[in-house]
């Protein structure tokens, strides 16, 4: 057998006919079958396969699940384990192929350049009811050739749907497809055929990736875009797989592992992000880099102004655990970055600023009012002052309303010193 045609699906009735068509149409002088794994479909899926199944029994091979697994890396690396073919190729049972040569092409081509361990077509990209849609979701490169060195900066060659590559698998080795991640797996492959050689990009669209990101759908696209830790786990997928590759090259980071720690700090508990780095061969480094982001970077704090300056001893107030209503004076970029950060403690009324243009309208979803309305909740919440540049005079407003309780949120403006150490110790550590 030349070539194994790898193919994934649950829940694709719709689809699943021109997915199959798609590679029964291939025009092609290469013996190749088509294993198909169902992954427990609720809805005629099954019955579509037995259909095509009797129509080619010598073509397909067909392994139908009683009950949905949801990990679709392993039924992946299932299906490797099962491939006979000297090549194999992938398809997920809602895209399809677009051009009838694309085996024979593909095939050709890896069979003349025995320097690439695989090859990617171009493609085009559709929704749910084949229309041509604008979404990149890989970068083209100039010179055809994606290298160890693109993988170490997280580029893709392409999707999965387009890959033909030579068939290595190694039952020990190949076992990080599932265990890098549950969902993911089309980086983990294509790093498994980097360590064997490069992987050529033809520039000739030969297939169709379906795009669909509608909330309740089953494909990938909408359950990952949907998923609020959806950045917690792809941190955590790259970690894996950068552990995986110490094996082959000592210190392996892919390159933008610093934006990515930084990301997952602003937006994750402490103890989650601490208990993921820890697991990294590279924890030391990534460690160091975490607390430097925290408490550096990107780190804000707020002051108790007038606790302040009747007390030293309570500077540091904490308002971050302030439960009480919060009126937030000021509506520019300092306001949005509170908003951002704090708005799920549910805990803002509204926003008061100044200038009368912004006054009847809103901000990320609050009303800006009058200043003059907070003194209907002067007994009831608190004053977050979020406007350094005129701080004082808005102090001088507050007391003439015969508010003293009030406080300011300092994190774009007290920061500034500590950025600049900050970035000077992430340049060391580069």
């Amino acid at each position: 057998m030349e070539v194994s045609i790898l193919l994934m699906t649950y829940n694709h009735e719709r689809f699943i006919r021109q997915a199959l068509d798609s590679v029964l149409m291939q025009k092609t002088t290469v013996p190749y079958e088509i294993m198909i794994l169902d992954d427990g479909s609720t809805d005629n899926t099954p019955k579509i396969l037995r259909e095509y199944k009797k129509k080619y029994p010598q073509k397909i091979c067909l392994y139908l699940r009683k009950t949905n697994t949801g990990y679709p890396t392993q039924n992946g690396y299932f299906l490797l384990s099962k491939a006979a073919g000297k090549y194999y190729a992938f398809l997920d049972g809602d895209d399809y192929w677009i051009d009838d040569l694309k085996l024979q092409k593909q095939y050709d081509f890896l069979e003349q350049h025995k320097e690439y361990s695989g090859c990617m077509a171009d493609m085009i990209v559709v929704d749910e009811k084949n229309n041509e849609i604008e979404q990149q979701v890989y970068e083209k490169r100039d010179n055809h050739i994606y290298t160890l060195e693109d993988f170490r900066h997280l580029r893709a060659p392409g999707m999965t749907v387009s890959f033909f590559a030579r068939n290595y698998f190694n039952q020990e080795d190949y076992r990080i497809i599932y265990e890098a991640d549950r969902m993911m797996g089309d980086i983990t492959v294509y790093m498994l055929c980097l360590l064997k050689g490069d992987i050529y990009q033809l520039h000739e669209a030969m297939a169709a990736y379906r795009y669909i990101t509608v909330s309740g759908k089953s494909n990938f696209n909408s359950i990952h875009q949907g998923n609020i830790y959806r950045d917690y786990m792809q941190a955590k997928y790259w970690l894996r797989l950068e552990n995986f590759m110490q094996h082959y090259q000592k210190g392996f980071a892919f390159v933008p592992m610093k934006d990515v720690i930084r990301q997952i700090s602003a937006k994750y508990p402490m103890r989650v992000v601490l208990h993921l780095l820890a697991q990294s061969e590279n924890r030391k480094k990534y460690l160091f880099l975490y607390l430097l982001y925290k408490f550096l970077y990107d780190s804000n704090y707020l002051l108790e102004v007038n606790v302040w300056k009747r007390n030293p001893k309570y500077q540091w107030n904490i308002f971050k655990r302030e439960k009480s209503p919060i009126i937030i004076f000021g509506s520019g970029a300092v306001a949005i970055e509170y908003i951002d950060k704090y708005a799920w403690k549910d805990n803002i009324l509204f926003l008061v600023d100044n200038d009368k243009n912004k006054q009847n309208t809103s901000l990320k979803g609050f009303l800006i009012k009058r200043p003059a309305e907070i003194v209907k909740y002067k007994h009831k919440a608190k004053i977050l002052i979020t406007n350094k540049e005129h701080e004082m005079d808005i102090e001088k407003q507050l007391l003439g309303m015969g508010i003293k309780d009030y406080y300011c949120y300092c994190s774009m403006q007290t920061g500034r010193v500590r950025n600049i150490v900050a970035k000077k110790l992430l340049k060391i550590c580069r």
